[in-house]
């Protein structure tokens, strides 16, 4: 098929980690895929992919209506994770997906809209209680309650734009740049175990996160689902440090650090730096993020778009460690 007779997807944040892995699966499954980037990006991540460029920045929307026009399908992927100030948090991923909404409206034949949130707009769940799509949403940091905020900007116009939310909880795969430190960690023979050994991790690879959007932008769904996509099963916090131990192969030393040391080192950083008028990046509310329990059912998206992880954390962080080493990583 010529790519003129091709449905088009557009993504934006096309040339992230996350993002370029979209971009493969789309391709991969034939959409004609155009990447939505802001001009002078790096676009290492996007090298030998099939993809269009257009280009736009979500925090200016007059830049948007010339990026999203004759899209069949958007998925916004765009955000941001870290920021030295809260009130990025805001800006990019609450009222810039507001202000994609309002160009993609203008498009008479978009049959849907699909945006990546995170396990982070819902809280950390309860011991022994996965977090479900229909419980409330409980964030406990800034970027979780700014993603939780981009969420309700696509429930208030749900009846007008057909759209998804999707929820992954921590990403990793290779070209990950946020869980690189773990593995590095571990690389450098010590082994952290920080508050209770017990406390439930999911996690999901990149290429199941987009097998899950896939499944999410082919399926019949109601407008405004949302849907955790993840690994099928949880880990303690205790087998996840010992499966990373032995993706990366080497003998470490075990530090214990209790929860309540945890949270004392971040109130300092927060003093700290706060005294020198600098903004913490490890903060109390970090510090309950990492301690917390994250574990979520996949249930629904299992029933509704069929989905099933397909990459165990033991094979995916072997083939994570084999890329950072052939990239010099580690």
């Amino acid at each position: 098929m010529s790519d003129d007779h091709k449905e088009k997807v557009l993504i934006t944040g096309a040339n992230g980690f996350v993002g370029s892995r979209l971009c493969r699966r789309m391709i991969a499954d034939g959409y004609r895929v155009i990447a939505g980037v802001r001009e002078g990006c790096d676009a290492t991540y996007l090298i030998d992919q099939d993809v269009e460029y257009r280009f736009g920045d979500i925090t200016h929307p007059e830049t948007l209506p010339e990026m999203v026009s004759g899209m069949d399908y958007i998925i916004h992927n765009a955000g941001v994770v870290k920021a030295t100030r809260q009130a990025l948090y805001y800006e990019v991923n609450q009222i810039g997906t507001r202000n994609l909404l309002n160009a993609a409206s203008a498009l008479n034949d978009l049959k849907k809209f699909i945006l990546i949130s995170s396990a982070a707009a819902a809280g950390p769940s309860k011991p022994d209680q996965p977090k479900t799509e229909s419980m409330p949403a409980e964030p406990i940091t800034a970027y979780g309650r700014s993603k939780a905020a981009g969420e309700r900007e696509i429930l208030a116009v749900a009846d007008k734009i057909n759209s998804v939310i999707i929820r992954p909880p921590a990403i990793y795969g290779p070209g990950d740049k946020e869980m690189y430190a773990f593995f590095n960690i571990v690389n450098n023979r010590i082994i952290p175990y920080l508050g209770s050994l017990k406390r439930r991790i999911q996690l999901v690879h990149v290429d199941d996160l987009a097998a899950g959007v896939s499944a999410a932008l082919r399926a019949q769904t109601e407008s405004g689902s949302i849907y955790f996509i993840g690994e099928n099963r949880s880990y303690s916090f205790s087998e996840l440090v010992k499966l990373l131990h032995g993706a990366v192969g080497r003998a470490g030393i075990p530090i214990y650090i209790p929860g309540w040391l945890v949270r004392m080192i971040a109130h300092l950083s927060e003093r700290t730096m706060r005294m020198f008028g600098k903004v913490p990046m490890f903060t109390v509310e970090k510090a309950d993020e990492i301690l917390g329990d994250w574990e979520i059912s996949i249930e629904k998206a299992r029933n509704d778009l069929g989905f099933e992880s397909k990459i165990p954390f033991a094979e995916g962080a072997l083939e994570t460690t084999y890329w950072y080493r052939e990239e010099g990583w580690l």
